[in-house]
């Protein structure tokens, strides 16, 4: 019995160990060669470790001493490598914390999975997912993945870190932005989307709370929780009827739950977040998600020159072909949403949005002409019938008037 005991002991000392030796590497203060043969056989502890590291001459007696000072610390950390300084904020799925990548001397973001969803194989697959997909995309306008693994029950994913607000944060804070403010940001994000779109990817989560803005300006696309490889059938198949997104910002293909969702999405939620960038309130700003749902499939869209008259009427049609309710109708890709918004910025107005609002409504001129056509033939009276009818009806309304008018003067 007294064996069984003493091994777990001795194979937590050893993983103490391990994980100081660990983070001494990652601060640089031996390095991996130098850490080799140095977990000591001879007692548990950081003491015999740094002893050791001592005598191969690989620390200085004041370092091992403020290393022993700080083994507890060390020994303990709970993602070996990063030291936490701060927590950023919380959602469904972690807490981001701001922290600092020891080897390299730079603050990242990291995100922790909640220790009740890591119990579930689905979260896990999901968590290294997003941060695979990060993996695939270089692009100053997105946010870069640094690493993901799991280290003591600890399931996270580590990022770029970007000092700086949220568009979501500057609305609630009562920001309405300029027209030119808008597009440079909207442009900036379009061309991550295309970025994306080239290497597969689709967001499906484009909204305010999901780009930065960086304290040089710079507008960075964040949380690829959502995304989708566009050739990953299995996954598209087996979310087919989900509505995935966010209710003032998604497309109404992606609240029909469509198998096929493209990159026309992320367009309708960029034209979505846009729209609230430059009135103050999202396009269908009703309170019931089940309402705003609706609206996004049925109700008619106002344009937001209508709502802020400082905007031009350019903006309102880029708008409108963003947020067509029918995908068809919407650019086709972000490399056409991006000629337009250059021609905002250069002061003229957009072309193919105009093209695109064009073609649509031949489209529909000429569905309603097929209508018409197929249309059976009027029942009734012929035309000339009509008018003698017509004129019948007038003769006895004026009768009926005139008995009235000599009934009050009696």
């Amino acid at each position: 019995m007294t064996e069984e005991k003493s091994a777990p002991a001795d194979a937590k000392f050893d993983a103490e160990q391990e994980r100081l030796i660990h983070a001494l590497v990652s601060r640089g203060l031996v390095t991996a060669e130098e850490a080799q043969g140095c977990k000591a056989p001879d007692g548990p502890g950081a003491k015999p470790v740094l002893t050791r590291l001592v005598e191969a001459g690989a620390l200085t007696l004041g370092q091992a001493r403020r290393a022993l000072q700080k083994a507890a610390l060390l020994m303990g950390e709970e993602i070996p490598g990063y030291e936490i300084l701060e927590q950023l904020g919380q959602g469904a799925m972690g807490t981001v914390f701001k922290a600092r990548q020891l080897s390299m001397n730079r603050l990242v973001a990291v995100k922790k999975l909640h220790p009740r969803l890591a119990r579930n194989p689905q979260f896990l697959e999901r968590l290294t997912r997003e941060a695979h997909h990060a993996a695939k995309l270089s692009h100053n306008n997105i946010v870069q993945a640094i690493d993901v693994g799991c280290a003591n029950q600890t399931h996270y994913f580590v990022m770029e870190y970007v000092s700086g607000t949220t568009i979501k944060e500057e609305i609630e804070a009562g920001k309405i932005y300029t027209e030119k403010e808008a597009v440079e940001i909207t442009l900036q994000i379009a061309q991550a989307l295309q970025h994306a779109h080239r290497r597969g990817l689709i967001h499906r989560d484009v909204k305010p709370a999901n780009i930065v803005l960086t304290l040089d300006g710079i507008a960075k696309l964040a949380d690829l929780g959502m995304a989708r490889d566009t050739g990953d059938r299995a996954l598209a198949r087996a979310e087919k009827g989900l509505t995935i997104g966010t209710p003032y910002y998604i497309a109404p293909e992606q609240i029909r739950g469509a198998e096929d969702i493209d990159v026309r999405a992320d367009m309708y939620s960029l034209g979505a977040t846009l729209y609230h960038m430059v009135t103050g309130q999202p396009p269908f700003p009703d309170k019931g998600i089940d309402v705003v749902l609706q609206a996004h499939l049925e109700r008619e869209l106002t344009p937001p020159d209508h709502l802020n008259d400082k905007l031009s009427g350019g903006l309102g049609e880029v708008v409108e072909c963003m947020m067509a309710k029918d995908r068809a109708q919407r650019y086709r890709n972000p490399d056409d949403l991006i000629i337009d918004l250059e021609y905002l910025l250069n002061g003229q107005p957009p072309r193919l949005a105009r093209q695109y609002i064009e073609a649509s409504t031949l489209r529909q001129l000429e569905a309603g002409d097929e209508e018409e056509e197929a249309a059976p033939p009027p029942s009734g009276p012929p035309g000339g019938a009509w008018l003698w009818i017509g004129v019948l009806g007038g003769v006895l309304a004026l009768s009926l008037l005139m008995n009235l008018l000599q009934l009050l003067r009696r």
